[in-house]
């Protein structure tokens, strides 16, 4: 009877480390997977331009990038460009996961690389890995222009963020504009994961000048930070707003706020589209930046998502 149970004991344990191992197996990634990442931005004509780009690998994955492929042309990660003296077999690694780790590579980009009046655009690259394996990655949908001279119609004077995926821009005119649009890129893929307000009361923005000779924020600004969305001041730009006209000195508050729950990552610009007093035609850019909050239910669902893709 002991050595019937013992050898059941062991008939146990072998069952349960095969179907953890099996279970183990079923998680790992067949090869690194890309999220999704919505970047248009101008660089800078002078030296490289740095763009990071986000992927999952196993965590018995040490491989690193080694170079990719866009548009028929090569590019390297800007680590592997200088000497490091504190290369290791560590992983390196953003954010740890049960079996994955999220990694980065920044990819760095040459000027001569962008042709003047025509953007640089892909949506996938073709990655070499450090231990010989090559794939295809969707990341989303990037553009690259050269920059053009900023008109002198707005002159940027209070810029901050908050932990909500939140940010806030405030604007003061140096001439008499008239606003015919605000816009945001990408309008098929993220419509719905940035709303912006646009804000025109002037007799509470003016207040924001104070912070050019080092006052403190005023309480509205700060308490607006915990508000709800819905509660803050503004207009939507969807909503019938445009166009509208500042005179000289007048103030634009522009509130944006981005998908918490959303998987990718943004860099890119909300344009204002514009006429000056004499009718010539302005776009001023007001940067914005913001990475996704991840946790595992999120990756979860962005490899669930991004294996089903690749089957269709």
């Amino acid at each position: 009877m002991k050595v019937r149970t013992f050898w059941g004991s062991i008939l146990i344990i072998i069952l349960s480390y095969i179907g953890n191992y099996l279970f183990f197996e079923s998680k790992q990634l067949a090869a690194p997977l890309f999220l999704d990442h919505y970047y248009e931005t101008s660089i800078n004509i002078e030296g490289d331009n740095h763009l990071p780009f986000y992927y999952l690998a196993n965590k018995s994955d040490f491989s690193t990038v080694s170079h990719v492929d866009i548009n028929g042309e090569t590019f390297y990660p800007l680590s592997t460009q200088y000497f490091n003296m504190w290369d290791t077999n560590t992983p390196q690694y953003e954010q740890e996961f049960t079996h994955h780790y999220l990694k980065a590579v920044t990819l760095s980009i040459p000027s001569v690389n962008i042709q003047d009046n025509i953007p640089f655009e892909f949506s996938n690259m073709i990655v070499h890995f450090s231990d010989g394996k090559t794939i295809q990655a969707d990341i989303g949908n990037v553009i690259l222009h050269k920059s053009n001279p900023k008109p002198q119609v707005l002159e940027t004077r209070y810029s901050g963020s908050s932990n909500q995926h939140r940010e806030t821009k405030s604007f003061i005119t140096l001439q008499p504009i008239t606003i015919e649009d605000i816009t945001v890129p990408f309008p098929e893929e993220i419509a719905d994961e940035v709303l912006v307000k646009v804000d025109l009361n002037q007799e509470r923005l003016s207040e924001l000048e104070e912070l050019m000779t080092g006052a403190e924020p005023p309480n509205w600004l700060t308490e607006g930070r915990d508000k709800k969305w819905s509660s803050l001041p503004g207009v939507l730009i969807h909503d019938e707003l445009f166009p509208f006209s500042l005179k000289q000195s007048e103030w634009i508050l522009l509130l944006m706020k981005y998908n918490p729950t959303r998987n990718s990552y943004f860099t890119f610009s909300v344009k204002i589209i514009g006429k000056t007093e004499s009718g010539e035609p302005f776009i001023l850019e007001a940067p914005i930046s913001d990475a996704p909050s991840l946790d595992q239910k999120k990756i979860n669902n962005i490899i669930k998502t991004k294996k089903s893709g690749e089957n269709e």
